[in-house]
């Protein structure tokens, strides 16, 4: 446990203004004959709310969650950290004339969490963490009711403090394996005859797909990243089949397999990461709902690319949109589409892109906002949206395709995704994108009409030190 943190949990005292204040309000209710839990939550969320500020945790209030089992639950609080967004505890409010024992029970067979979870009324707290009782006090005794504070505050799952330990571990070892991986390329350049070959082809691939100038060195990055990465998406997302439903993964996987034809077994070399894979895959089964888990590997992407390559996360800045804003801006496309045009975003012609897609959260949020009647056509005709980066077009790839099968319960792949450069999208050459699917998906881009245009483009203004070399693309 941090220890910064237990000594902020320990000081929580009866004299505080905040547990002072809390009793107060309490009292008011009382005298008011307010027993609802709606009237009186107020007032923990209130002192939660403090102490979570104190704790570097963040109380979101009336929390919708999916289920493993596909089902909506609300919680009335969830504490998360304001890192990564790693959920840290829930609270759950009930009436004070409730049987408090058949009401948790209830809200367990609905699958609410049971690792660290608060129920009260204003008479009563219990504690579960690890699916037992831990504690269960009266709220008027305010020494109990601060240990239980504390112990609410202060929990922390094994499988989430390995995991802060093992990001930064990540940050500092990515640089390191990239190099290594780098080197065995160059060696299996010079000696690999079958991996000469299909390095040159996807290389010329690349060209012609991104950048006629594009760099050997940023091919190979290419090749790296998905060697570091490519478990993650297999294991975070539950998607074992992505390298073969992928084209763009199928495609890089033939190159990896005649680069590890002769040279090496790719799981020997990633062998000291494997405290990091494995610390990532428990953070991420601790989240309930699969929009945590995006937000999730949003953030690691993010960790990836400032450990991996400095130059590319400064000139593509790898900083994705926050959800609140992303939400503010389809309400805003939406609200124009009406008021200026007459249409919505679910009529049928009204084709949207996303330029700059990065992971996705746009493309997601627009599945949302679709009427689900006419969603099934939208998704496999009228949105679209291209990514330069190979990551981000991993993960954008499954959280389109999830945000569907949600939606919809049925799995359909999302085949307007492309991997190219939309600045370099106008010049008049000869494409071969990777995969001919890939292809046919750009050229199709090409011809359709767009109504809508909304994204977050890449941005980064003037080079500080001319010696970086990292100049923006003209």
């Amino acid at each position: 446990m941090n220890q910064e943190l237990q000594k902020k949990v320990r000081n929580i005292k009866p004299t505080h203004k905040a547990i002072q204040t809390f009793y107060a309000e309490l009292k008011q209710y009382e005298s008011l004959g307010a027993t609802n839990e709606t009237e009186i939550r107020l007032a923990f969320a209130t002192l939660f709310q403090h102490y979570a500020r104190q704790n570097n945790l963040t109380l979101i209030c009336e929390k919708s969650l999916r289920t493993p089992q596909n089902i909506t639950i609300y919680v009335n609080g969830m504490l998360t950290d304001n890192v990564f967004g790693l959920p840290r505890g829930y609270w759950e409010a009930k009436d004070l004339h409730d049987n408090l024992a058949t009401a948790v029970q209830q809200k367990f067979d609905a699958g609410y969490p049971q690792d660290n979870i608060l129920f009260t009324t204003q008479e009563r707290a219990i504690l579960y963490q690890d699916g037992q009782e831990v504690m269960d006090v009266g709220i008027a005794d305010a020494e109990a009711f601060i240990r239980v504070l504390h112990a609410f505050f202060s929990y922390e799952q094994a499988d989430v403090a390995n995991w802060e330990r093992a990001a930064v571990e990540f940050k500092d070892k990515v640089p390191v394996l990239g190099e290594r991986a780098a080197r065995l390329i160059q060696n299996e350049e010079a000696t690999n005859a079958r991996f000469q070959e299909a390095f040159a082809d996807f290389y010329s691939h690349c060209q012609e797909a991104i950048n006629p100038n594009l760099s050997k060195s940023a091919v190979e990055e290419m090749l790296i990243q998905h060697l570091l990465t490519e478990r993650i998406f297999r294991t975070v997302f539950d998607n074992p089949d992505f390298t073969r439903r992928n084209i763009i993964a199928r495609e890089i996987e033939n190159v990896i397999d005649a680069l590890t034809w002769q040279a090496y077994n790719r799981s020997e070399f990633l062998r000291e990461l494997n405290p990091f894979y494995g610390a990532i895959e428990r953070a991420a089964a601790t989240f309930i709902d699969f929009s945590q888990k995006q937000h999730f590997l949003n953030t690691v992407y993010e960790q990836f690319f400032q450990g991996f390559s400095v130059k590319v996360a400064d000139t593509h800045g790898i900083v994705y949109t926050p959800q609140p804003i992303v939400n503010f801006m389809v309400k805003s496309i939406s609200h124009l589409l009406a008021t200026e045009f007459g249409r919505s975003l679910s009529d049928t012609g009204v084709h949207i892109i996303d330029p700059f897609v990065g992971t996705g959260n746009f493309i997601v949020r627009l599945i949302q906002a679709i009427d689900k009647t006419a969603l099934k056509a939208k998704y496999s005709d009228e949105l679209h949206c291209n990514e330069v980066l190979l990551m981000p077009y991993y993960i954008a790839s499954m959280n389109i395709e999830h945000e569907f099968y949600v939606a919809t319960k049925q799995y359909q792949p999302f085949d307007n995704l492309c991997l190219v450069d939309t600045f370099d999208l106008t010049a008049e050459r000869q494409l071969s994108l990777f995969a001919p699917e890939n292809t046919r998906r750009v050229e199709r881009q090409k011809k359709t009409e767009m109504f809508v245009v909304i994204g977050n483009p890449p941005y980064n203004a003037r080079q500080i030190d001319e010696n970086d070399a990292n100049k923006n693309r003209k």
